[in-house]
């Protein structure tokens, strides 16, 4: 027998044939069918709200705004840069900007797949077979069961961090990819980090599992770690040079307000799909009692990297969750297939555990919501359409983005507010009770703040449609000085459940 042979690169002439099960998971038409369906549910539904968001953001600073002063977020600027090519490509081409961006998703993640297949073959040493099945899992992790986190900055930057992984994933005996293969995955892996700085950890903890196993720290220079470093650092400089407003503005009131405002750990480990990622996790790990092959364990430490950064956040948000996910169940099928002989019969974790978690992960992800086209909050887009003028200028009195984002875009109108919802004020409240009297004033001043501003907006966008949360809300917003007047010349037209539509009245 042939070291070739011993690898498993090749298939040996006296093993079992494949069931047809088997073989219709290793086909290409099966991937190419996932394809097609990813994108079939991504033109039966709609782009989430954070990605309605960003791409209004991205919009306005293509238009002229000043980024960080007339249009702000917490988040760093790559959020909405990298929607930026979409706003180009659907103007010049004179399409809607969400068709251009899930477009753009997709041709980037055939991109970066192909590339990470090509070098997984080069490292994970598997058989045609088996190298086929996994990119079969692969394109329906990345482009299926994202759903409705399909286009979020964190679908992005696990499709730009993969082929990042890939490349750590080869053995040391295996023929190295060639340098322009590694510092294209570099790249990917510098925007995975300048899309959020928590994504390092995804990169970091593989990145040091390699060096410990080939028991020498010279391991971390390699060219695609030096290049993703390289590139993080570079995106660092010219956010400090070219958008002085953020680091100015909106990092500190990230650092004082948004950051802090998180969810306690017991009640991430219980609501929210953390749960589901570590029995996932404890699960992979009794499977691998026998020891991790190299791939499955750069794959494993980038997950739990993504995991970590889902807790340090804090916020429970499925797409937060997403790539730790994601890349759980990637490691398990790698380890599977590894294990898995051909012909012999899977262990009882992949059939109970692994299978049923890969086949759902799409639901967790919000199939369903994705496939109904189910809006945000049902009704809403029909009663604002049903009172205001064709295009109107919105703004809303809400704590949350998902009350305007993704509503102004459907009825093709105008976003009236340099933030994208009230959610300084609404952060606030929760981070009070908990602050020490100096902490309560800084974080009064920047309620103050956030309040006078919107009222501000209000008065010089003069918005056709204002879209309150429900009364309480309405009631706290009137209650303050800053936006006392906030609904002077406005009467409620319509409702939607308990969200109230107030129109500007005739002049």
């Amino acid at each position: 027998m042939t070291a070739l042979e011993k690898s498993g690169t090749v298939e040996r002439s006296g093993s079992a044939a494949p069931d047809p099960l088997e073989r219709a998971l290793g086909s290409p038409w099966l991937g190419a069918g996932l394809a097609v369906a990813a994108i079939a549910a991504q033109l039966a539904g709609h782009i989430d709200c954070d990605v309605s968001w960003f791409l209004t953001f991205a919009e306005k600073t293509v238009d002229g705004a000043t980024p960080y002063i007339d249009v702000t977020d917490p988040n760093p600027p790559a959020s909405f840069l990298s929607l930026v090519p979409a706003v180009l490509l659907a103007r010049a081409l004179h399409v809607a900007p969400e068709a251009s961006v899930a477009a753009l998703v997709f041709v980037f993640a055939a991109g970066v797949i192909g590339l990470a297949f090509h070098l997984l073959r080069l490292g994970a040493v598997r058989s045609r077979r088996s190298s086929l099945l996994l990119l079969n899992v692969i394109v329906f992790l990345l482009l299926f069961a994202p759903a409705l986190v399909f286009a979020e900055r964190e679908h992005i930057a696990l499709l730009a961090s993969l082929p990042l992984l890939a490349a750590l994933a080869i053995e040391q005996r295996r023929p190295a990819p060639s340098r322009a293969a590694r510092l294209v995955a570099g790249l990917g892996g510098g925007l995975a980090i300048a899309l959020k700085p928590h994504f390092a950890l995804a990169i970091a903890l593989p990145a040091l599992a390699s060096a410990w196993r080939e028991r020498r720290l010279r391991a971390l220079w390699r060219e695609e770690l030096v290049a993703a470093a390289l590139a993080a650092g570079a995106y660092a400089v010219a956010v400090v040079l070219l958008f002085p407003a953020y680091v100015e503005r909106a990092l500190p009131l990230a650092l004082e307000v948004y950051g802090p405002a998180r969810d306690g750990l017991a009640h991430l480990m219980i609501f929210s799909l953390a749960p589901a990622y570590l029995a996932l996790l404890a699960g992979l790990l009794f499977a691998s009692r026998g020891g991790l092959d190299r791939a499955t364990l750069v794959f494993l430490c980038a997950s739990i990297g993504y995991f970590v950064a889902f807790l340090v956040q804090g916020k429970g948000w499925i797409n937060h969750a997403y790539p730790a996910l994601a890349l759980i169940l990637a490691a398990f099928a790698l380890l599977a297939l590894r294990r898995h002989a051909p012909g012999a019969a899977p262990s009882t974790l992949t059939k109970f555990l692994f299978v049923p978690a890969l086949v759902a992960a799409p639901a967790c992800f919000g199939l369903a919501e994705l496939l109904a086209d189910a809006e945000e909050h049902p009704g809403l887009t029909e009663a604002v359409a049903s009172v205001s003028p064709p295009h109107p200028r919105v703004a809303t009195i809400a704590r949350q983005l998902d009350f305007g984002h993704p509503l102004v875009r459907r009825l093709e109108g105008q976003w009236i507010g340099r933030q994208n919802a009230l959610w300084v004020t609404a952060l606030v409240g929760r981070l009070l009770p908990s602050a020490d009297p100096e902490r309560q004033a800084r974080l009064e001043s920047r309620r103050r703040t956030d309040l006078s501003d919107f009222a501000e907006d209000l008065r010089r966008g003069r918005p056709d449609i204002v879209v309150v949360e429900d009364e309480a809300t309405r009631r706290f917003a009137l209650a303050r000085p800053e936006t006392a007047a906030a609904l002077d010349g406005y009467r409620l037209a319509a409702r939607a459940g308990e969200i109230e539509i107030w129109r500007r009245a005739a002049e």
